[in-house]
């Protein structure tokens, strides 16, 4: 686990010139210690809660940070169980609940440091959106916004994923990752591999944890929650179809917007479907 060095961080993701207002904290949860961010202006609309996605960590989400913080966003972010700067084995979970109960944690804790904003919302990009509907369905939701970005309910071709799992079983331990090419923005694509919070090998453990989610994922209650959610339409990381039409059965009240020629990092995409990727977002925080 590499050390925390703030400046070279910020540097280093593009966000060195919020230093005055960004706060790191080690939360301690099962045994893990959850490294969280906040990025805090005295003066601001509201307060948006940010959850990154698989194999990603909050630096990933430093365009959307820096867009937010622009337009007078406070900032809650952190790196999931096994990722960026948190404890726990690289890129592995036992149960996928432990997400949802670290989100939990986070929470807890900044509502205890004094932030007590009324209008708090929520962002959750791939497994992050996965995570947010594990947390509707606890019961104990305490964000008034909801935004699904690329949402993962399952992954793209997840039959023949499924079959390959059963055939490797758990004698395997890793595989080496294969950087997808999720964005049209190639700088992006390169500045993934270079990232060293980012890792070659993918544990599948975390499919078989993946595996037990989803199979219970029928028994979801239908709610009245309405989510506003934001999908690529030449994402192939995600069944995007399936998921859309599954989240809009489960959650009717709900709105989608499909971004055209948008891949699965819609929020790491060239500038004109990013930027309208952050109008969109933008606008339903501002209504």
């Amino acid at each position: 686990m590499m050390v925390f060095e703030k400046n070279k961080y910020l540097t280093y993701y593009g966000l060195n010139h919020w230093s005055s207002i960004h706060k790191c904290a080690r939360i301690h949860h099962n045994n893990l210690g959850i490294f969280s961010q906040s990025f805090i202006p005295e003066k601001r609309k509201s307060l948006v809660t940010l959850i990154h996605g698989y194999l990603d960590h909050s630096g990933s989400f430093s365009k959307l940070i820096d867009s937010l913080l622009s337009e007078g966003y406070g900032i809650v972010t952190f790196d999931l169980p096994g990722h960026g700067y948190s404890h726990g084995l690289r890129g592995d979970i036992e149960n996928f609940t432990d997400y949802c109960e670290a989100l939990h944690a986070v929470q807890a804790h900044y509502r205890e440091k004094g932030l007590t904003d009324t209008s708090w919302s929520v962002i959750g990009h791939s497994t992050g959106a996965a995570i947010i509907t594990d947390y509707i369905n606890s019961g104990n939701m305490s964000f008034n916004k909801i935004i699904m970005v690329a949402p993962l309910v399952q992954p793209y071709l997840w039959s023949f994923s499924k079959i390959g799992v059963k055939i490797i079983g758990k004698k395997v331990k890793h595989i080496k990752r294969s950087f997808r090419k999720n964005s049209s923005d190639l700088h992006y694509l390169k500045f993934v591999k270079d990232d060293p919070l980012q890792f070659s090998r993918l544990p599948l453990n975390w499919l078989h944890s993946f595996e037990k989610w989803h199979s219970n994922l029928s028994h979801l209650p239908v709610s009245k929650k309405d989510l506003y959610i934001l999908q690529g339409n030449k994402d192939t990381t995600v069944d995007w179809k399936y998921n859309i039409r599954f989240l809009l059965d489960k959650y009717p009240q709900s709105k989608c917007i499909l971004v055209d020629e948008g891949n699965h990092q819609l929020f790491n995409e060239k500038d004109v479907i990013r930027e309208l990727t952050f109008f969109h977002i933008k606008s339903f925080l501002a209504e």
